[in-house]
């Protein structure tokens, strides 16, 4: 989800920015989860491609940002893949509403906790987007 929204939100500013959504963990083989569909629809985003990607699978060192969701995502980055520290945020810490640091996967959740997990994130990189210096926010 995060990844169709950041990208609906960049259009809607006129931001040209390459985006790209990866797992630390590789469910490259799985399919789309249909909750996350079915809830970017019924916010009236475009959902996210078909099937997840694994971040060993992405131009690592020409991505200047990235934005996780948890803790442990920040570590595997580091350890795995050799992300300097400095290139990486939780998305939580640009909420304006201070709901936390991490962001918790809905996955096997209600559609409740879905919709829920998309204004989190939503409000996250909305206040990324009006408040870094890197979108010019």
């Amino acid at each position: 989800m995060a990844h169709a929204i950041f990208l609906a939100e960049a259009k809607k500013r006129s931001l040209a920015v390459e985006v790209y959504s990866a797992g630390v963990f590789d469910f490259s083989d799985a399919p789309a989860l249909v909750e996350t569909t079915t809830t970017c629809l019924n916010h009236s985003t475009p959902p996210p491609k078909e099937t997840p990607t694994y971040a060993g699978e992405l131009p690592l060192d020409s991505i200047d940002r990235f934005l996780v969701m948890e803790d442990e995502h920040a570590r595997v980055l580091e350890s795995q893949f050799g992300i300097e520290p400095q290139r990486i945020s939780l998305l939580g810490i640009f909420d304006p509403r201070q709901r936390g640091r991490e962001i918790a996967d809905p996955f096997s959740h209600s559609s409740l906790v879905y919709d829920r997990s998309y204004q989190l994130i939503q409000d996250c990189i909305v206040g990324y987007l009006e408040t870094t210096d890197e979108m010019g926010g």
